[in-house]
């Protein structure tokens, strides 16, 4: 799907990098999954997850991690979407990201997989967990929602 030419493309800045802060406080002293609730028409491109991976590699090293420590990115979504078109689609969306992230070299930062129920964050794990999720989505308990608030 083409960006509309009036939205705002959100870059690797203390944005993403304060966001990751709190998806790695979260999984590892709150062990919840910080969630951000997307509103059901933004749709999330390539070339954000790209950022959000280059944000990634850099916060790891600052707070020394290790370069094996993944961003998991679990995008969900509500089951009665899984129609053989959205299906599709969603699938259509994975490939593109994966292709991004292998030409920008970040494919050994994250990886993104499209499920149900977002995942929960385990002690201990060479990954971060981050949830996107729209919000008709029924969320866990293991989840810490993060709403996505846009400028009127």
């Amino acid at each position: 799907m083409p960006v509309p030419s009036n939205v705002a493309m959100i870059r690797s800045d203390v944005t993403l990098t304060t966001f990751l802060c709190h998806a790695v406080a979260a999984n590892r002293a709150e062990h919840k999954t910080l969630t951000l609730i997307t509103p059901q028409h933004v749709v999330l491109q390539p070339s954000f997850f790209c950022d959000l991976a280059e944000a990634w590699k850099s916060l790891r090293e600052k707070l020394a991690l290790g370069s094996d420590v993944m961003l998991r990115v679990d995008c969900c979504h509500d089951d009665s979407r899984w129609q053989l078109f959205a299906a599709m689609s969603q699938q259509w969306d994975l490939l593109r990201c994966r292709r991004a992230f292998r030409r920008m070299k970040v494919d050994d930062a994250i990886s993104l997989t499209r499920c149900l129920v977002v995942g929960r964050p385990v002690d201990a794990s060479t990954s971060i967990v981050l949830g996107i999720a729209e919000p008709n989505v029924t969320l866990p308990d293991w989840v810490k929602a993060a709403p996505m608030s846009l400028p009127a």
